[in-house]
């Protein structure tokens, strides 16, 4: 009848102790942890606030109909490019319609067609670089292009 408590106390005790053992959160700049960091040279090209990084090029993709097209992504925030699509686009209707994009500050990126007037807007996605978010029944998904 006593072992439930003494249990209760024994791993209590243990994992106060193990505590102690595992040393303070933080390191120390001389500590082993700190020397086995990465350089900032590497960790300067992680995407900051889950902005994608910028690509060379992109693979668009519309899940409603399979269609799909690569294209060369867009590298600067703020400015807008035209969007070079090829024939492979054409058979999305929504992708058939757009003509320039723009990413934004806060990671968005959004489509336009050849009056200004919205086509598509994207968010970061997760598990791809950008997921459609507008108009709500677009199905299309934009991942680095391979090869």
């Amino acid at each position: 009848m006593r072992f439930a408590p003494v249990a209760l106390v024994v791993g209590f005790a243990g994992t106060i102790l193990a505590s102690y053992l595992q040393g303070p959160a933080v390191a120390s700049t001389d500590s082993l942890v700190a020397a086995m960091s990465p350089a900032p040279e590497i960790t300067a090209s992680i995407p900051v606030d889950g902005q994608p990084a910028a690509a060379e090029a992109v693979r668009l993709i519309d899940l409603r109909n399979g269609a799909s097209c690569k294209v060369n992504g867009p590298v600067e925030d703020d400015v807008v490019h035209r969007v070079p699509m090829g024939p492979s686009c054409a058979k999305s209707p929504d992708l058939a319609r757009v003509a320039y994009w723009e990413r934004k500050d806060d990671g968005s990126l959004v489509m336009t067609d050849h009056h200004g007037e919205t086509v598509l807007e994207f968010m970061p996605g997760d598990g791809v670089m950008y997921e459609s978010v507008y108009p709500n029944n677009a199905l299309i998904t934009i991942v680095p292009a391979r090869g």
